[in-house]
């Protein structure tokens, strides 16, 4: 399998959680220009490892990895609103959740949330979705 279906699996699975709709999350590669006073989100696909499972050509290669989930309220909402979205998105993510993408299975290891950050405009919170996965030569 690839690298561009482990990508897919997360962000199909991030989608299908029903956080926010696609209108309102930024994917990586793709332009995207935050409505202000609107919650939205931004998806950043993090590869931590690539590791053969034994030495050759013809092995598969566990891939590692996190999704980091960087949600943003408007400023001065107070944290009700934005631990709702945390707590959403975890409950998504449950350790043991597998994922599959056109044949590419993603395995979810665990999830869980940084610390809630005011900035200029938004406040934010990442979640990070750590996840492993297998790729297979196609021989």
């Amino acid at each position: 399998m690839s690298e561009t279906k482990i990508n897919g699996a997360l962000v199909a699975a991030y989608l299908a959680s029903n956080l926010y709709p696609v209108s309102r999350t930024h994917v990586e590669g793709k332009v995207f220009v935050p409505v202000i006073g609107r919650a939205w989100a931004r998806l950043t696909d993090m590869p931590t490892g690539r590791e053969p499972a034994a030495f050759g050509g013809v092995n598969p290669v566990e891939r590692t990895g996190y999704l980091q989930i960087d949600i943003y309220h408007p400023n001065n909402t107070g944290t009700g609103r934005i631990l709702a979205d945390v707590d959403k998105a975890l409950s998504f993510y449950k350790p043991g959740l597998r994922l599959e993408y056109q044949g590419q299975r993603v395995h979810i290891r665990k999830a869980e949330r940084s610390k809630i950050t005011p900035e200029a405009v938004w406040t934010g919170v990442s979640i990070l979705v750590y996840y492993s996965a297998w790729i297979f030569p196609t021989a």
